[in-house]
């Protein structure tokens, strides 16, 4: 019997439980076994099961009908199996098979008496369910005592072929239910609620057969049209949500999307158009679904910008399998641990967006390893090219997207990779340990990539999975330790960085020289005091990378203190809790400020009389979260 717990108990009239004294060296249950009238039951004999077949142990009453069972040893679960010749055989409690049974709970200090009841009559129900084809479908078939609290399941793939058989059940009065995870329940024969199944009533040694076929399920059919063009989108998908089903969503073609084996009823509706449109997430209204009948609706997406391309193996021109790609700024922002990313499908095709505004970016692609499912072929991270990979993000493609359109561009080709590493040292020439490398411009505020990329206990760097070509290097010190950024070379920015070639297969080595970080300090205000709260980022003249380790917080008399530049000029952006602005004059851009390697500079900024706009070599890079 399913029920558990304090229920089970109250239902279970003829099971008492009563404390006893507990005796000498022996815990576990004892009590009497009796038949209905409380005559006692000679021989009632209880298998303790391990698994379905496996017994452990088994107990028999004596002639007075007392039986006693001691607390098996060890942590394994145990079901009881109950029989006597005569009497149906049950499990503990009131089950009629190992699958309905609870794992019995036995004590450790006590001894416990539990008289129990063993009923004579048994009966039987079995039968086959098939799919609203005829075919032998996986269900869960679920009986129902009718005049007495009592409930057991069978599973249709442990018989297989759609065969279930539930035996030593009560003679009584049973309905019976099927269900699966896609279609829901329904009742035999054939009914949508539980008041117009067909009673069944099994006498002692009757064997009852009931077979049922799963009723047919409705069929959504969404027509998805471009809501500027009228035109079919061209790879429409829909999902019927909250049916509880797990095959309720499909893609179709050239505007047309059907999602059979759907659940009768009121469901509501998502439907997409990959990343050239914005879907509808969730829609307004139910639909109604019917067995047997197709519910046809239509939706507009609206268009928006975005890029199509596919990803291949650059020597067999065959999908590249778990490509992602990252949308990177041409100038300024980096990249970062956290950085959302898309991922190509298993047949090649990436599709990024959709976007509402025009955008302009380039594409980093790297492979996305799974530890436990490593892929069969590697590949090297690269910057997308015209015509196929780089190091160098000056060489990257600049992609620009309008509006409502998809453009497509070449081929993103894969080459094999190759490893670059080396040691980092102060500049006493020790080594130095938990320094982080990256092959590109490294954004430090939404998080760190930890792991062989940074240096170890000898100094010792290591960064793999790169494509076979020219590659900088950013070394990105903790502000904590003094140390300035630095591209290889033991140069500020990334377009005097020293390029090293990686080759497919090698190891090609970039040490680095560590130098003390230039400060930048100052203080903000705002016209009438000092600035009590806000943020200050900078950014190197050249290439609008970040150019320290982090921004810093602005403290409540206004005051800041930046560290870990190396000798360069930068772009300084500070803000307050309303507005940013960027170092320079009103009506302005910004202008550059030096700073040196070892050295302090000092600027007193405003939020009005030395607030400029942004640089022209590119878009300011806000650091999120750090208002509050």
């Amino acid at each position: 019997m399913r029920a558990t717990g304090a229920a089970l108990l109250a239902a279970l009239a003829t099971v008492t439980l009563l404390a006893a004294p507990a005796a000498a060296d022996t815990v576990g249950y004892t009590g009497v076994v009796s038949d209905p009238d409380g005559t006692p039951v000679p021989n009632a004999c209880f298998a303790l099961h391990t698994s379905p077949t496996a017994v452990a142990a088994e107990y028999c009453s004596d002639a007075d009908g007392r039986y006693t069972i001691p607390s098996p040893t060890g942590t394994a679960d145990h079901k009881v199996r109950m029989h006597a010749a005569g009497f149906r055989t049950e499990w503990w409690y009131h089950a009629p098979d190992h699958l309905n049974a609870d794992a019995v709970y036995f004590p450790q200090h006590e001894l416990i008496e539990r008289n129990v009841t063993l009923d004579r009559g048994s009966a039987s129900i079995s039968g086959t369910v098939t799919d609203e084809y005829g075919a032998a479908a996986e269900a869960t078939v679920t009986i129902y005592g009718e005049d007495f609290s009592y409930e057991a399941i069978a599973y249709t793939w442990d018989l297989g072929a759609g065969r279930y058989a539930l035996h030593n059940l009560p003679p009584g009065r049973y309905r019976i239910s099927v269900s699966d995870n896609v279609r829901g329940w329904q009742w035999v024969p054939g009914k949508e609620t539980r008041d117009e199944a067909t009673i069944f009533t099994l006498g002692d040694g009757d064997a009852v057969v009931a077979d049922e076929s799963f009723l047919p399920m409705g069929t959504v059919e969404a027509r998805v049209t471009d809501a500027v063009t009228g035109m079919p989108v061209r790879r429409p998908c829909l999902s019927v949500l909250g049916t509880g089903g797990n095959d309720a969503d499909a893609c179709g073609v050239d505007g047309l999307v059907r999602v059979p084996r759907v659940r009768p009823g009121f469901w509501k509706l998502s439907v997409g158009g990959g990343a050239s449109y914005f879907g509808i997430d969730e829609t307004a209204d139910y639909h109604e679904v019917t067995r047997g009948q197709v519910t046809r609706v239509s939706f507009q997406l609206e268009p928006g910008a975005a890029v199509t391309t596919t990803v291949l193996d650059a020597a067999t021109g065959q999908p590249a399998q778990d490509i992602c790609v990252r949308t990177v700024r041409p100038r300024g922002g980096g990249q970062s641990a956290r950085m959302g990313s898309t991922c190509a499908w298993d047949d090649g095709r990436l599709e990024i967006g959709p976007f509402r505004t025009a955008e302009t970016f380039q594409l980093y692609a790297y492979q996305a390893t799974n530890p436990w499912e490593p892929p069969a072929k590697r590949y090297g991270d690269q910057w997308v090219t015209a015509n196929g990979g780089s190091g160098d993000q000056r060489e990257a493609l600049v992609v620009t997207l309008k509006p409502g359109q998809t453009t497509s561009i070449a081929p993103i080709r894969m080459d094999p990779p190759g490893t670059i590493t080396g040691t980092v040292r102060n500049p006493a020439g020790a080594v130095v340990p938990g320094i982080c490398a990256y092959p590109y411009a490294f954004h430090p505020n939404q998080g760190a990539v930890t792991g062989a990329n940074c240096t170890n206990s000898q100094g010792r760097y290591t960064i793999g999975a790169l494509g076979p070509y020219r590659w900088p290097i950013e070394f990105t010190p903790l502000a904590s330790t003094g140390y300035a950024w630095q591209w290889s070379g033991d140069v500020a920015d990334r377009f005097s960085a020293t390029l090293t070639r990686v080759t497919a297969g090698g190891t090609a080595t970039m040490d680095a020289n560590l130098a003390a970080g230039a400060v930048l300090a100052g203080k903000v205000t705002d016209g009438t005091g000092p600035v009590d709260a806000g943020y200050v980022w900078t950014y190197n003249a050249r290439t609008a990378d970040i150019a320290s380790p982090s921004f810093t917080n602005i403290a409540r008399d206004g005051t800041f203190s930046l560290r870990g530049h190396r000798t360069q000029d930068v772009y300084v952006e500070y803000a307050n809790l309303e507005r940013g602005c960027w170092y320079g004059g009103p009506g302005r851009n910004a202008v550059p400020v030096a700073v040196r390697a070892g050295a302090t500079t000092t600027i007193t900024a405003d939020m009005t009389r030395t607030c400029a706009r942004a640089p022209l070599v590119g878009s300011q890079s806000r650091a999120p979260g750090a208002l509050r």
